[in-house]
């Protein structure tokens, strides 16, 4: 999240407190944004357009990537290891 990527269980925070905030005008002022510039930002948006995309996105990343780390790790010999 940190780094800029997209990450369900994050947004499942961040985005829905945006939505429930977003209604508070002293918030949107202290953020400093235009009126009404929050005003796309629904649960409609957030479920079908963020959260179903982001959450494939990251069981098909996490399964490759922690898939291949440890095909890399366990199954695959190293170097000085004599093959049977």
């Amino acid at each position: 999240v940190a780094a800029g990527f997209e990450h369900s269980i994050a947004n499942m925070y961040f985005i829905p407190m945006g939505i429930l905030v977003k209604e508070k005008d002293s918030a949107v002022e202290a953020a400093a944004l235009a009126p009404g510039r929050l005003d796309n930002v629904t649960w409609d948006g957030f479920l079908l357009d963020n959260l179903l995309p982001v959450t494939i996105g990251n069981i098909i990343g996490g399964g490759v990537f922690v898939g291949m780390s440890y095909l890399s790790a366990y199954l695959m010999p190293s170097k000085g290891e004599a093959s049977t």
